[in-house]
């Protein structure tokens, strides 16, 4: 499958198989995720991504908490907790775009070898959820200098789920030229 295919065709999974999954597939999607762009030059200081590999289902149990749209992780063959080590470079701030990007990175290469997965949110922006991240932190036993993103399940599809179409936004919505408001295809008529 090429890039732009793989893009466009990953969905979300929510149902797996249980056949486990290699450290070999499980190393290859964290070489992935590492290998995803990140702001500041090309040095080990710079990148902040690090990942929790979670096999333990004691621990799968505990993540999923008390919400109903939760428990399938229950079942996911791997969890990945993915983080930020804000000492790494404490002046870059933006550890949410370096990580996001390691995440789609593994998202992506999940789907090139035939794995399902889907990311699960950490609470991280949701003020009434405090309590319920601070739960994923402790669970996780994650220091303080480390800044947990996101849960990725990962494990074997399970044919039988029927995952929705993805709803789209049209192209002219999203889309502007030049300053916000003015429409591509407006701007695209005048200059011709």
């Amino acid at each position: 499958m090429n890039t732009i295919e793989n893009i466009k065709n990953r969905r979300s999974t929510k149902k797996f198989k249980s056949e486990n999954i290699s450290d070999e597939i499980i190393f290859e999607l964290i070489d992935c995720g590492r290998r995803a762009s990140f702001g500041g030059p090309p040095k080990k200081k710079c990148q902040v991504s690090e990942f929790i590999i979670i096999t333990d289902q004691k621990i799968k149990y505990a993540l999923a908490l008390e919400y109903e749209d939760r428990q399938f992780i229950k079942d996911a063959p791997i969890i990945i907790a993915c983080c930020a080590n804000t000492k790494n470079d404490p002046e870059y701030m933006e550890w949410d775009i370096s990580v996001s990007l390691s995440i789609e990175n593994i998202l992506l290469a999940a789907n090139e070898l035939s794995l399902g997965g889907c990311i699960i949110t950490a609470f991280t922006k949701h003020k009434k959820h405090t309590k319920d991240r601070e739960k994923l932190i402790k669970i996780l036993k994650i220091p303080d200098h480390i800044y947990l993103m996101a849960l990725i399940t990962i494990g074997y599809r399970d044919v039988n789920e029927e995952i929705p179409e993805k709803e789209l936004r049209d192209f002219e919505e999203i889309v502007h030229t030049d300053t916000y408001g003015r429409k591509y295809n407006e701007s695209r008529k005048k200059s011709n």
